[in-house]
Parts: C-alpha cells; sequence; structure tokens
C-alpha cells in the first residue's frame, strides 16, 4: 500500500486541525518557549536558577 503524503501548511497547530486563532497562539507559545530555551541554554542556568529568574517552579521549568 503506497503512503499519501501531504504538504503542510506550515503550522503545525493547523495542520493538527485546530481552529485558526488558537493555532496561532499555541504557535506563539511554542516560538516563545524555544526561545526561552536558548536563552536558558546561553546564559548555562541550570533549572532552579531559571525558575528563580521566571518566578515559576523548578518543574515548569523542566516540561
Amino acid at each position: 500500500m503506497k503512503e499519501k503524503i501531504t504538504r503542510s501548511s506550515g503550522n503545525v497547530f493547523t495542520d493538527l486541525s485546530f481552529p485558526p486563532e488558537e493555532a496561532a497562539i499555541l504557535t506563539m507559545h511554542a516560538d516563545l518557549i524555544a526561545q526561552l530555551r536558548l536563552v536558558v541554554e546561553k546564559r548555562n542556568w541550570t533549572q532552579v536558577e531559571a525558575a528563580k529568574v521566571l518566578g515559576i517552579s523548578q518543574s515548569r521549568v523542566s516540561t
């Protein structure tokens, strides 16, 4: 059986059938988290240090 390949719209959340408004919010959230991860890595912060700076629990940093 031949696999069907569907071209992406460029937004995984749209491709997963989220409504456009929700897909946009989820995309912004994912982009923000990715940028935040880069900052944490660049500054060589531990999860505990990042949590303290961000004012959140360490468990939130790890997810």
